[in-house]
């Protein structure tokens, strides 16, 4: 799966995504070629050195790839996985003159698909019996206390073990990040703004910006202006904290449905649309969907385009329809046991 002086990784990301990063990856890794793309995950090489790689936004975690192999569907085939991280050899993602003859805690983490009659803990507790038996000085962390992380993957009688590069502030861009309610992560916030396909002059804008995510996402690249808006005084005091540090970024409170931006003077709309009973009654959707989207019709410049996200499929279907707009389906995704979907409009 390598070649001389490559690194495969494998990149984790929410599932109906892998589409967007894909194109992420190929624009901004020159040399990056995709290995193989499952559900979830996209396995990718490159001799670019890593900082270059941990550009990716869109991602949630990455993992330097280290070994691929077979175990067995039953508890007795542990023993065999066992055998195989006794001798496993992790040299090519680890520094091994750092770590090999010290005390160093560690940490697997497995998955498992199929008809195994095992779980994951024990995966993880049989792969770290054979690790300690290669390094009798290492020992078992917890989450919160360890020094390296291992991922192991079983998929019907396929592993896959990795290394991990990132930890949980890579996909939350930090620890002091606030959120608000229904807020996005920022690695899907960052999916959508990379398919808006930003471009250094245009004027973007996130008409329900929540707690700034979308925007603050957006930042990262160049931009002519930059502004986000939501209907709430609390959410907007959230956004303006969280974006406190970028310059030229405006939010305000607003209504979507009576936007304060002028006629055909918007390039870009990205932004993940109410829905959900935890945000608004369900028979408020429609009314809200046809009003916002009688504001857009207004401040778009021609050939501007929106990408909206929401699991209201037939409300904001009817409302382009109504108003005459291209409304195609860019992805499917799986959140928090919903299912929206990743419209493009075009105006």
């Amino acid at each position: 799966m390598t070649a001389i002086n490559e690194t495969v990784y494998m990149s984790t990301m929410l599932a109906g995504l892998e589409n967007i990063i894909v194109d992420e990856i190929r624009s901004k890794i020159s040399d990056a070629q995709i290995v193989e793309i499952q559900r979830g995950k996209i396995f990718f090489r490159s001799k670019q050195p890593l900082q270059n790689v941990m550009s990716l936004r869109s991602i949630d975690n990455l993992f330097i790839f280290v070994s691929k192999f077979s175990v067995g569907p039953h508890k007795v085939h542990l023993k065999e996985l066992e055998q195989k991280m006794k001798v496993i050899d992790i040299s090519k993602v680890i520094d091994l003159s750092k770590f090999s003859n010290r005390n160093v805690s560690f940490l697997i983490n497995s998955s498992r698909s199929g008809k195994q009659t095992y779980s994951r803990f024990d995966l993880s507790d049989a792969a770290s019996q054979g690790l300690m038996q290669q390094f009798p000085k290492w020992n078992i962390g917890t989450p919160e206390d360890h020094l390296l992380e291992f991922r192991l993957d079983v998929t019907d009688e396929e592993a896959i073990f990795c290394y991990r590069l990132t930890d949980s502030t890579f996909r939350f861009r930090g620890k002091q990040r606030m959120f608000s309610q229904a807020a996005l992560r920022p690695t899907i916030a960052h999916a959508l703004v990379w398919h808006s396909q930003p471009d250094k002059d245009e004027c973007f804008v996130d008409p329900f910006c929540g707690s700034g995510t979308i925007v603050a996402e957006r930042a990262y690249y160049p931009f002519g202006k930059l502004l986000g808006g939501d209907i709430s005084e609390d959410v907007t005091e959230v956004a303006m904290m969280n974006t406190a540090k970028i310059d030229n970024l405006v939010i305000r409170q607003w209504d979507a449905r009576e936007l304060p931006l002028g006629e055909g003077t918007v390039d870009k709309v990205v932004s993940n649309l109410p829905f959900g009973e935890q945000i608004l009654n369900q028979d408020e959707i429609y009314d809200l969907y046809l009003k916002f989207m009688k504001q857009l019709k207004r401040v778009m410049k021609p050939n501007g385009q929106a990408i909206l996200m929401t699991d209201k499929v037939d409300e904001l279907l009817r409302v382009t329809d109504k108003f005459n707009l291209e409304c195609y389906i860019q992805a499917e995704l799986s959140l928090k046991g919903l299912h929206p979907k990743v419209f493009k409009l075009n105006f």
